[in-house]
């Protein structure tokens, strides 16, 4: 099958569909106890199912484009899918093993992106599918820290910032043109997930918890900041 074509018929959505759940099976088989493997197979089909559900909903009107880069991203979500496997099974799995997967996610994340614009494979479901699974995995982690290490539940709030923004574009309230590039804007993204993987691992170190929080801080900050100026422009 040539991948670098679009996905349009429902025959490649469903080999997609198999295709990623071979490759978690893969996962959860070879990184869990034979002891509660049965267990966390039925665990692993309802997450499963819920996450493409909902990354169908939020994909419906893109159109499937799987060229290399596209194909690494959707690795990433696997490895994601995985992740929240983990999470809800913490006590089961060696923290270790997510550390190495939420960085691995990470950096495959600064490779799919290099390749997009070495390769020129540049597309428009590329950027939203990209973004979406990097904030799948800030998901994750936020509600990681929350359920299985007691920090507040408001920190579940920041994987929705972008669908607050994405909800205000859809309403008119703000311009959808594209934001100017910022390096301070990228680093508080940087350093928040940084955080939030420090905080899952190092979970009693209060040090990564005040960065956390100032991460959070900042990150706010920027968001509304960037609301302001897409008003502005909206309105001028």
């Amino acid at each position: 099958m040539d991948y670098s074509k679009n996905i349009k018929s429902g025959y490649m959505r469903i080999q997609l569909f198999f295709f990623n759940f071979a490759y978690l099976y893969l996962l959860i088989i070879l990184f869990t106890e034979k002891s509660i493997l049965s267990t966390v197979l039925v665990d692993s089909i309802t997450i499963y199912l819920i996450t493409i559900a909902s990354f169908m909903v939020i994909l419906n009107k893109q159109i499937f484009y799987l060229n290399i880069p596209n194909l690494i991203t959707n690795f990433r979500l696997v490895i994601n899918i995985f992740i929240l496997v983990m999470v809800l099974n913490i006590n089961n799995y060696d923290k270790n093993l997510v550390l190495f997967l939420s960085l691995m996610s990470i950096s495959l994340d600064g490779i799919d992106g290099y390749l997009s614009r070495r390769l020129r494979q540049t597309t428009e479901f590329g950027y939203v599918f990209d973004q979406e699974v990097d904030n799948f995995l800030i998901l994750i982690l936020c509600f990681s820290i929350v359920y299985n290490h007691d920090y507040n539940l408001y920190i579940l709030l920041i994987p929705f910032y972008r669908y607050i923004f994405l909800l205000l574009i859809q309403l008119k309230i703000i311009s959808k043109d594209p934001l100017p590039d910022s390096f301070f804007r990228k680093s508080i993204c940087v350093v928040l997930i940084s955080s939030l993987i420090a905080c899952n691992h190092y979970n009693t170190t209060e040090s990564l918890s005040a960065l956390l929080y100032l991460s959070i801080i900042l990150l706010t900050y920027s968001f509304i900041r960037d609301i302001v100026w897409l008003y502005r422009i909206k309105n001028v």
